[in-house]
């Protein structure tokens, strides 16, 4: 059963009579997304699970439209009949675009769509915000592992003790703990960012948000709405942090190949990973070990302590990463 109110939302945003319950179609972190038909068409329905300010919401309506101006592919916002982005402190509405399901963009084209971004070179609205800039720090990786210590049999493994899949949802405390020292190293290669090197930028590029329109196989960007001030640079390095071994340098590449503004030379370049990084387990950690989250948070969680704990960025991978970058930058003789 739908739990959009699909006339209420219609009405709001002028989309036409809808034709039945809204379907429900996927869900990230900051909310899940419905597909409701009408008279008029298809829409995606985006219910917040984190509140958003219209303020926040009308500056990424802001960097959509003048990204899809500069030419990138993206599934259009949609404003209420009073020109307000969020309704009823809830809702969000854009065109729906049918995707192909399970197809993902080459590393290639995830360089030079990360490029197509830069180049659209919008002002920042302000700083870096500190999840994007500012590591977790040595006391608060130390917490946080204190936290899973004491945490440890009480059903915090995000599901474990919720489900009964014990073998499944066990293990990220552990996992944390033992990387609490690469963590902390890791954290001393984030400096501050140039503020004259920040523009605005779409700071969610990953293949889950490159995809492919389904009648014609062109690439749809998705997820605007974590955009903000942040380093093209960075940002690039943090695109390359997130791919398989072996991918980064062909969408390092492509991305200059693209005309990207961005060039990775050193460790201090993945700031922006490594603090994201941080930030993201810390959140996660959280999350999984508070009884007060649904079981659908808490499971969501643990799967994702468990992805990021299996591969994390370390030294050694920034060390690479930066070699390889450098090869592309200058070809050997």
């Amino acid at each position: 059963m739908s739990g959009v109110p699909a006339e209420a939302v219609a009405a709001a945003y002028g989309l036409g009579e809808p034709v039945g319950a809204a379907v429900y179609a996927a869900r990230g972190e900051l909310g899940r997304i419905w597909r409701l038909d009408t008279r008029r068409g298809s829409w995606a329905v985006k219910e917040l699970l984190v509140p958003v300010r219209e303020g926040d919401a009308r500056a990424d309506v802001a960097f959509q439209i003048a990204a899809a101006e500069a030419g990138v592919r993206l599934p259009r916002p949609v404003l209420t009949g009073g020109g307000d982005v969020v309704a009823g402190g809830r809702w969000r509405v854009y065109e729906w675009v049918d995707l192909v399901e399970g197809a993902q963009v080459t590393a290639a084209e995830l360089g030079a769509v990360t490029a197509g971004l830069h180049g659209i070179g919008r002002p920042a609205a302000g700083p870096v915000a500190a999840w994007f800039a500012e590591p977790v720090g040595r006391a608060g990786w130390e917490a946080l592992a204190a936290a899973a210590a004491s945490d440890d049999g009480a059903g915090g493994d995000g599901g474990a003790a919720i489900d009964g899949r014990a073998g499944e949802n066990a293990g990220w405390r552990e996992a944390l703990r033992e990387s609490v020292g690469e963590l902390v190293a890791l954290d001393e290669l984030v400096v501050p960012p140039d503020p004259a090197a920040v523009v605005t930028c779409h700071r969610d590029i990953t293949p889950d948000n490159i995809r492919r329109a389904a009648h014609d196989g062109g690439i749809v960007v998705l997820d605007w709405e974590n955009c903000g001030p942040a380093s093209p640079a960075w940002e690039l390095a943090k695109v390359l942090a997130d791919l398989p071994e072996g991918a980064a340098t062909p969408a390092y590449r492509a991305y200059r190949d693209a005309g990207g503004p961005g060039r990775v030379t050193e460790p201090a370049d993945f700031s922006m990973a490594i603090a994201e990084q941080g930030h993201l387990l810390e959140f996660y950690a959280r999350r999984a070990m508070n009884p007060e989250e649904s079981e659908e948070n808490r499971t969501r969680a643990g799967a994702r302590l468990r992805a990021m704990l299996a591969r994390p960025l370390t030294r050694d991978r920034v060390e690479r990463l930066v070699e390889e970058c450098t090869r592309v930058d200058v070809p050997a003789p």
